[in-house]
């Protein structure tokens, strides 16, 4: 009977607290952004946010990071457990957004095609040809799986795939 009574003790003591914590978490689901954005995982073209232990993934300036902000957590979204920096869990509204981001590095930019990732060189005119016109070069390498997280990777010149995957 002791141990009943100080369980019930227990529970009624933590019963306010759970309350309050649950009061608060439903008034403002999204946590303020200076509370959101440290430490900075913010990459050139990408805009993240933490939220309850996770890593947000938006592209930067779009209109879905602009909800976000203003409260609202996107209903529909694509997971990658642990993929992100840190171990962190990364969720965004679109898968591809959360590739880009993880395979985004300096010097480069990267491209997603029929899950296939095209790389350019930082400034390339093929880069600027492609973003134009949607066409990839016509002459190209190559290196199948080899990318991160198994990727077919693609390039005008294969030494644009060595300097990448030196990185």
């Amino acid at each position: 009977q002791t141990r009943s009574l100080k369980l019930v003790l227990a529970a009624a003591l933590t019963l306010p607290a759970i309350t309050q914590a649950m009061a608060s978490r439903s008034a403002n689901p999204v946590a303020t952004a200076a509370e959101t954005t440290a430490p900075n995982y913010d990459k050139p073209g990408f805009a993240t946010r933490l939220h309850k232990g996770s890593l947000w993934v938006f592209e930067a300036g779009s209109d879905a990071l602009a909800a976000f902000d203003a409260g609202s957590v996107p209903a529909r979204h694509v997971v990658r457990p642990l993929a992100g920096p840190d171990n962190l869990t990364v969720r965004s509204p679109e898968g591809d957004t959360i590739t880009l981001y993880l395979t985004a590095k300096p010097g480069f930019q990267t491209r997603l095609r029929n899950e296939r990732l095209w790389i350019f060189p930082e400034g390339a005119e093929a880069l600027a040809a492609y973003d134009a016109s949607g066409r990839v070069p016509a002459r190209h390498v190559v290196r199948p799986l080899a990318g991160p997280m198994g990727l077919t990777i693609m390039a005008e010149e294969a030494e644009t795939l060595d300097a990448y995957l030196a990185e």
